[in-house]
């Protein structure tokens, strides 16, 4: 009788075995986490420094610029209380109706509100003696200076006459005239005060 194979003894298909070997000795790679590199004190430090740098630099063109609006406030400002400061002290008894229009049209606030109560009874005046008024500006400076209000001293050679005084008189005064700007960009006259009024 012929020797019966056991199972052990049983042929395998050529190469199975190795392949099987093969798969169970190769093992998954295992992925490395990449490692995350943090920046170096150089990097920190540049980082601060061109904040720095921008947030230094953005405060110099805001003050450069604030600097300009405020210098065009006090040359528009100065240029405005000339003009206004001859058509308030020159005046006439024969023109007091455009007188009146032409003092309201460049004033505001206090000003305005006091020159409509009290310019009958200054046109009674001035018509009753006659009198005539012209003045010139000697000189001119800001007092003070905001973007939207500005404060002129003005020096003013005033020349006045009436029907009872035969050589006009003059005087030089100054006043401080305070002047605002509105809404629409024009600087309009709210008080004007003598400084040495009160001394």
């Amino acid at each position: 009788m012929s020797d019966l194979k056991t199972n052990d003894d049983a042929e395998t298909p050529d190469g199975a075995t190795l392949d099987a070997e093969s798969a169970e000795g190769r093992a998954e790679p295992e992925l490395s986490s990449p490692t995350r590199r943090r920046p170096s004190v150089t990097t920190s430090v540049l980082a601060v420094l061109l904040f720095a740098v921008l947030a230094v630099a953005g405060l110099f063109v805001y003050q450069l610029e604030n600097r300009r609006s405020v210098d065009t406030s006090r040359s528009e400002a100065v240029d405005t209380a000339r003009t206004f400061a001859i058509t308030l002290f020159t005046y006439s008894a024969d023109t007091f109706d455009t007188y009146v229009d032409d003092v309201l049209s460049g004033a505001t606030g206090s000003l305005a509100d006091t020159f409509v109560e009290t310019s009958s009874d200054l046109q009674a005046t001035l018509v009753e003696a006659g009198a005539t008024s012209s003045a010139q500006i000697l000189d001119i400076a800001a007092k003070s200076t905001t973007l939207d209000r500005v404060e002129v001293l003005v020096i003013i050679d005033q020349t006045a006459s009436n029907a009872t005084v035969t050589e006009p008189r003059q005087a030089v005064n100054a006043v401080i005239m305070t002047l605002e700007r509105q809404e629409d960009g024009r600087w309009l006259t709210s008080d004007v005060t003598n400084p040495s009024a009160g001394r």
